[in-house]
C-alpha cells in the first residue's frame, strides 16, 4: 500500500446539506462515515457529483438503527454485501441538479474485505471490518479509491491511500494493487476501465492497459445486461469513437459484439463521427451498419436491449442505401417510412460514409435538412394526416373494407408527391376520379 497523501481540503464540494447531516449523524454516534468513490473523484475534478456513496464503519443493522434514530427511511438494497440505501431530504440546490424533488438516495456500505471471485464477477464472501483502508483497497481504480470526510474546521479532506490524486493530475487510469488480480477477479472492470478512460479523457497506464487486454476473455462470463450497460456508458460518453478504438485495440470488441462490427464502422470511428450522432441507438446503428442481417440480429440479441431501442436500431438498419434521391419528395418518403427516425437514419448513413466520398456526405446533409423542413411544415406522411378519412371515402362511394384501405394508401402516395393536394376538396376530386378506375 502506498503511503497516504497528506490530507488536503477539497475544493468547494457541492454536498447536499442532508448528506452532510448524515455524515455528522454517524460521527455523533461515535462511528465513521466517509464520502467515497465517484463523488470524491468528481469533486476533485471540479464537477458536481451526481451520486453520493458513503462508506461507514457500522454493520448494516447498526446503520439502519442509527438512521432510524433520526427518522430517516432505509432500504436494505444489499445487506449481504453491507449496503443500506438511506433516503435523505433533498435541498433546493439538489433538486435543481436533477435529484428527486423530495429525497436523495445515499448508499451506505459497511467497510469490508472481499474473498475470492470464483464466478469472475461477485466476491464469494465478504467480511465487515469497519476499516476504511479495507474498503478503499478493494476498489477498482485509484481515481475511484479516495474518500473524504469533514474535519474539525468543517472542511472536507481527502483520504488518498493509492495515489488517486496524482493519477487525476496525470490523467491516467491505474488499477488499485496488482492489475491482473484486480481485473480478473471481476472482469466487468475491463469494460469499466474503458468507460472511465473515455468519460474522463484519461489513458490507461501501461501495466493496467496490458492487463485490460489479458483479462478481456473473462467478459465471456459476465451477464450480457451488465456488458450492455457498460457499452452504453462508453457510447454515450464524450468520445465514443475513442472508446470503440480502445476496445478494438485491447481485443475487447469480440466479447461485446460476438458477430463483429461492420467495416463501415471504422470509417465512422476513425474520423470521430460517432460523436456527431445524438444518442446510444444511432451510435450503435452506425457500428452495425452494413453487416449481414443475421450478424446484426446476433449482436442485437446478445446485448439484451430494451424492446424500444432494439426496434429503433433495427428500423434504421433496414434502410436500403442504393439509391437515395436528393429531393424533398424523397425526404417526405423517408418520413413516411421511418417516421421520427427519418433524420436519425440519414445521420447514421452520413456518419458511416467514407471521407473519400464528400459528395455523398454533403447530399445527405442536405437531405437531412429537407426532412427537418418537412417536419416543421407538418407535411402529411401518414394516413391519419390526410384531410379525408375512411368515412369520407365511403360517403363518396368507396366500398368499405379493402377498397377503402387501398384508396387511402393511394391518396397518401399523391400527397407525398404533392403536399398541396392534402385538402378535402382536392382529395375528394381524386377519389371521384379513382372510383372510375380499377384499384390495384
Amino acid at each position: 500500500m502506498k503511503k497516504a497523501s497528506v490530507p488536503a481540503p477539497l475544493p468547494d464540494i457541492p454536498c447536499p446539506a442532508a448528506v452532510r447531516a448524515l455524515l455528522d449523524l454517524f460521527s455523533a454516534h461515535g462511528e465513521g462515515a466517509y464520502l467515497v468513490g465517484g463523488c470524491v473523484r468528481d469533486a476533485l475534478m471540479g464537477k458536481a457529483p451526481h451520486d453520493w456513496d458513503v462508506a461507514v464503519t457500522t454493520v448494516p443493522e447498526d446503520t439502519e438503527a442509527i438512521c432510524a434514530s433520526a427518522g430517516l427511511e432505509t432500504v436494505p438494497t444489499g445487506i449481504a454485501h453491507g449496503t443500506v440505501t438511506v433516503l435523505v431530504p433533498a435541498d433546493d440546490a439538489s433538486a435543481q441538479r436533477g435529484s428527486s424533488a423530495l429525497r436523495i438516495p445515499v448508499e451506505c456500505t459497511t467497510c469490508r474485505t472481499e474473498g475470492g471471485y470464483s464466478d469472475g464477477r461477485h466476491p464469494d464472501a465478504v467480511a465487515f471490518t469497519g476499516r476504511l483502508e479495507d474498503d478503499l483497497s478493494r476498489r477498482d481504480f485509484t481515481v475511484n479509491a479516495m474518500a473524504a470526510a469533514p474535519g474539525a474546521d468543517g472542511q472536507f479532506r481527502v483520504i488518498d491511500l493509492f495515489g488517486g490524486q496524482r493519477d487525476l493530475a496525470d490523467k491516467v487510469i491505474r488499477c488499485v494493487g496488482d492489475p491482473d488480480t484486480r481485473l480478473c477477479e471481476d472482469a466487468l472492470r475491463v469494460l469499466r476501465g474503458v468507460r472511465f478512460s473515455v468519460r474522463l479523457g484519461f489513458d490507461p497506464e501501461p501495466e493496467t492497459k496490458a492487463a485490460l487486454a489479458r483479462c478481456a476473455p473473462g467478459l465471456a462470463r459476465i451477464s450480457r445486461e451488465r456488458v450492455r450497460a457498460e457499452l452504453e456508458g462508453i457510447l454515450t460518453g464524450p468520445d465514443p469513437d475513442r472508446g470503440v478504438r480502445l476496445m478494438d485495440e485491447l481485443g475487447i470488441t469480440a466479447y461485446v459484439f460476438p458477430a463483429g462490427l461492420s467495416p463501415y464502422s471504422s470509417a465512422a470511428t476513425s474520423s470521430g463521427r460517432l460523436a456527431s450522432l445524438p444518442d446510444f441507438k444511432t451510435r450503435l446503428a452506425a457500428l452495425l451498419w452494413g453487416l449481414p442481417r443475421a450478424a446484426q440480429n446476433e449482436n442485437l440479441s446478445s446485448l439484451r436491449l430494451s424492446n424500444d431501442i432494439r426496434r429503433a436500431v433495427t428500423e434504421m438498419l433496414s434502410f436500403d442505401v442504393c439509391p437515395f434521391e436528393l429531393s424533398r419528395r424523397f425526404a417526405r418518403g423517408m418520413r413516411r417510412k421511418f417516421g421520427a427516425l427519418a433524420a436519425d437514419t440519414l445521420r447514421v448513413l452520413r456518419a458511416v460514409t467514407p471521407a473519400s466520398d464528400p459528395k455523398t456526405r454533403r447530399e445527405l446533409g442536405r437531405l437531412i435538412s429537407y426532412v427537418r423542413a418537412s417536419e416543421a411544415a407538418g407535411d402529411c406522411v401518414t394516413v391519419g394526416d390526410l384531410a379525408l378519412n375512411g368515412d369520407d371515402l365511403r360517403a363518396l362511394g368507396a366500398a368499405p373494407g379493402r377498397d377503402t384501405g387501398l384508396m387511402l394508401a393511394r391518396l397518401l402516395d399523391d400527397v407525398t408527391e404533392r403536399p398541396s393536394a392534402n385538402t378535402k376538396q382536392r382529395l375528394s376530386a381524386l377519389v371521384r376520379r379513382y372510383l372510375t378506375e380499377p384499384l390495384r
